[in-house]
């Protein structure tokens, strides 16, 4: 018998359009991690999102458009090495503003491009001016959680591994309540200072960093945690040959789907986390955990969210 899931998905009225379900943005990618992107954008249209653009380095755009040709592919300006270039923040200004959810990291790399980009649009969400920050619910990943660590935007959270992270006293900024950030261990060792090795002291310093900061944290790993205020859930799918390149990625795009069709930052959290792991479980049946990739494992999601009741 499969595990329960711990949400049900948002009800489809039989009267819909794509728009009813969502506009997401997934930024990231550079020259020779274009998949990333591309991952995360795919898995965000089989989490059931209306519209789905990512927003890439210029010279990745006709990688990341072969991959699926529902997804829409916005160019910004790049450097000689094909990452984000130094004009890219202010550039994706417009392709915000009619987005419901924004994903942002994966393959971005941490060049001075991107560290303007998470700065602006992560960093900025508390800012007076529209035009310098993002209001919508955001899922900062990979590249995205190492420019956050890099800049140190949480608030006297971080420093070097092995270090004691530094607990930041003032109240708990609203501008972060909804950001959901998605570590594994080695990133959120950046993030906090707390040793890769050690898991319960890095589920420890996640609670006090969403307690302080009001994101919601997903603790990757085996099981995956989830965290964000006074709350905390362990997730009973998913299986060790989820452990490969990618899969991150894919849980990045089905995330920001569901943040992008009205669920909470915890309960789209939750319930992503829960069906990316069904996922792997379904493709662990069908080719083993050996060769699982991160493709078995978007390409299982159908299956798994067929587990997922509306509500």
């Amino acid at each position: 018998m499969s595990p329960a899931p711990p949400f049900h998905l948002p009800t489809r009225d039989l009267a819909a359009h794509k728009g009813n379900f969502g506009r997401v943005v997934l930024i990231g990618g550079s020259r020779g991690m274009s998949g990333s992107i591309a991952l995360s954008a795919m898995a965000a249209l089989k989490s059931g999102s209306g519209l789905v653009s990512a927003v890439v380095p210029d010279r990745c755009l006709e990688t990341v458009a072969s991959f699926h040709p529902a997804v829409m592919t916005t160019p910004v300006c790049d450097d000689d090495r094909g990452r984000f270039g130094s004009d890219a923040a202010a550039q994706i200004a417009k392709h915000l503003s009619a987005a419901d959810a924004v994903g942002i990291g994966p393959g971005m790399t941490t060049g001075p491009g991107s560290l303007r980009i998470v700065e602006r649009w992560v960093g900025r969400r508390g800012s007076d001016s529209a035009n310098n920050r993002c209001v919508q619910p955001m899922v900062v990943d990979a590249d995205g959680l190492n420019c956050v660590a890099e800049l140190g935007l949480l608030g006297g959270f971080g420093g070097k591994a092995g270090s004691q992270p530094h607990l930041n006293l003032q109240p708990k900024p609203e501008r972060f309540e909804s950001v959901v950030l998605t570590p594994h261990a080695g990133e959120l060792q950046r993030l906090t200072g707390t040793p890769a090795s050690d898991r319960a002291a890095q589920v420890d310093a996640a609670r006090r960093l969403a307690d302080r900061t009001g994101v919601t944290i997903v603790v990757k790993g085996g099981p995956s945690i989830v965290v964000g205020g006074d709350q905390s859930w362990t997730c009973d799918t998913g299986n060790p040959g989820m452990a490969t390149a990618g899969t991150g990625d894919v849980l990045t795009g089905v995330i920001t789907s569901l943040l992008g069709q009205g669920m909470s930052p915890w309960s789209a959290s939750c319930l992503a986390v829960w069906v990316h792991g069904r996922a792997g479980d379904i493709a662990a049946a069908r080719v083993g955990t050996t060769s699982m990739t991160a493709l078995d494992v978007m390409g299982s999601l159908s299956d798994a969210f067929r587990g997922v009741s509306p509500r």
